[in-house]
């Protein structure tokens, strides 16, 4: 039931923001507004101020805002002719379809700097270090990076630009260890198979030690009698104290048939054998976690704040399209790419369970998604109806409304048949 009435407000909340846009916009334009709606179907409330209704329905997939003229029909004769939509040019009614898609795009970018400066980034560690390459010297696993020249990093693509940037000249590394803050010099090296510079230690924002902190019973480890709590100190006769170097590890020893392990298990060594004849590394770790030193979060300044979730934006745009362009290569079945709506109330509960960081998280990943999804230039999307009043604009005369509108029903339709189709789909992998 949480997870029901937190999928209604959270849909309530984005459709409101939307419609809100196309409202305020038609408000500035001097359009009369008949009605702003939240949702279809039967009123569960309504009421009137000034000219304007606003009313909250009962189907929350949507909502509406009801402009006089929109079908350049109007029968109230009251209303000044001024005040109607297509009395007006057409960059105004652009304004008012795309201020919708604004509106949902300008809450991503605030929810998203209101979690970074309210709540933090997550820093960097030291996660595993690289034998023979320069960090091994400095660093240490668990490590908290606090800045690469004097430079806040909160992301691995940044603390690489700056490596990068030095082009093999010293970087100096803030970290912090047990309390402690220390500065190294550590000069990067060049890689000249991969064409870059590295210092030589791998970085995620926690550590992952060598305990297992789960095992299936099923997997690879799990059939070899490995159990969670048993600490992997050697892989193949070369100690290890991290997880990524367990993993790293793994990897160089492949392809072989099998790879010796050596565990600590209260206490008491034990020598353990794995087969590892025809597998990936993937495929050897599927079903095993390794325990974590937790977490170290620090609020970034104001400016840098902006910075970070300009970033962060574009990194949810980029992912969409990564996606997107998955979905249509076919690397990817759209079945699993996209989520209706049992899907985003499942993963919307899930991440209210997780706490208000990652709730919001996944809001502000909804609202973006929402906003360019209604630029797509599909009948009955605010993309479309752009796309009419430019077209206008080109062609020098209106296309008929009824044509217009009739293009807009079917759209509204075919987007129907793919909701119910999409969770018709979401509810299948429920019994998955």
């Amino acid at each position: 039931m949480t997870t029901v009435l937190i999928f209604a407000g959270t849909l309530l909340i984005l459709v409101g923001v939307h419609e809100g846009g196309h409202f305020l916009a038609a408000k500035l334009t001097g359009v009369y507004v008949h009605e702003f709606a939240i949702g279809f179907g039967p009123k569960i409330l309504s009421f009137q101020r000034r000219e304007t209704r606003y009313s909250l329905r009962a189907i929350p997939f949507g909502g509406y805002v009801k402009l006089a003229g929109e079908d350049r029909q109007e029968e109230n004769e009251d209303i000044p002719t001024d005040r109607l939509l297509y009395s007006k040019p057409p960059w105004v009614r652009i304004l008012i379809s795309l201020a919708g898609p604004a509106a949902n795009l300008l809450t991503t970018l605030i929810v998203i700097l209101l979690v970074l400066w309210g709540f933090g980034m997550p820093l960097l560690q030291v996660a595993g270090l690289v034998e023979g390459e320069p960090a091994e010297q400095f660093l240490r696993p668990g490590d908290v990076v606090l800045a690469i020249d004097d430079q806040p990093v909160y992301s691995i693509e940044s603390l690489a630009r700056i490596v990068q940037r030095a082009a093999g000249s010293p970087v100096s590394v803030r970290i912090e260890r047990d309390g402690e803050v220390k500065t190294y010099a550590i000069t990067p090296q060049y890689l000249h198979d991969e064409d870059r510079y590295v210092v030589g230690a791998y970085f995620l924002t926690t550590t992952y030690t060598n305990e297992l902190s789960q095992v299936d019973p099923s997997s690879i480890f799990g059939r070899a009698g490995i159990t969670a709590g048993d600490r992997i100190v050697a892989v193949g006769g070369e100690p290890v104290i991290t997880g990524v170097e367990v993993v790293d590890r793994l990897g160089a020893l492949l392809p072989s048939d099998s790879i010796p392990l050596t565990l600590m298990r209260g206490g008491a060594q034990l020598d353990v054998s794995i087969p590892s004849s025809g597998y990936e590394v993937t495929s050897l770790i599927d079903g095993i976690g390794f325990a974590d030193t937790g977490i170290v979060v620090r609020r970034p300044g104001f400016a840098s704040g902006i910075v970070l979730g300009a970033g962060q934006f574009a990194g949810y745009i980029n992912m969409m399209v990564s996606g997107l362009r998955d979905v249509i290569t076919r690397r990817i079945a759209a079945s699993k790419a996209i989520a209706g709506p049992v899907g985003i109330a499942n993963l919307l509960g899930e991440g209210f369970r997780q706490g208000p960081s990652i709730f919001l998280q996944i809001f502000s990943y909804l609202s973006l998604s929402l906003g360019l999804f209604n630029l797509i230039p599909f009948p009955a999307l605010d993309g479309s109806r752009a796309a009419f009043a430019l077209y206008e604009v080109v062609r020098g005369r209106p296309i008929p409304p009824e044509k217009e509108g009739m293009v807009h029903l079917i759209g509204f339709f075919i987007l129907i048949g793919l909701m119910l189709l999409i969770t018709y789909q979401d509810i299948i992998k429920l019994f998955h």
